[in-house]
């Protein structure tokens, strides 16, 4: 899996990716984007995933502004080893997490040794 590089529009996502014998497990930070605001699609061999903020605005005079607004936009390469159709999505107190099942072929397996 590598990371791609993204537009100057949007803000990167910090993100955890680990492995373990039968899938990928990310999970990335997305403080301030709720369900309806991901989008996340596999073409090819493209992950990409887009989350939008909804930024309400203070009313008064800014006495301090450090809360950056912005979307957030990560693609990463995936390889054959990742099951298209086992990649499973889930967010919690705004971290999402995705869970990439691997493809049969690349799962560990144990061979039975048959005869005396």
């Amino acid at each position: 899996m590598k990371s791609q590089e993204n537009s100057q529009n949007y803000r990167r996502s910090r993100c955890d990716i680990v492995q373990n014998s039968d899938q990928i497990i990310m999970r990335l930070e997305m403080p301030g984007v709720g369900k309806s605001g991901l989008d996340i699609n596999v073409e090819g061999d493209k992950l990409s995933i887009i989350g939008r903020r909804i930024q309400e605005s203070l009313k008064g005079e800014k006495l301090i502004h450090e809360i950056r607004s912005g979307d957030y936009k990560m693609e990463y390469t995936i390889d054959e080893t990742i099951d298209r159709n086992a990649i499973d999505a889930s967010l919690e107190k705004g971290v999402l997490t995705l869970t990439l099942g691997l493809s049969e072929t690349v799962k560990p397996r144990k061979i039975e040794v048959v005869g005396k």
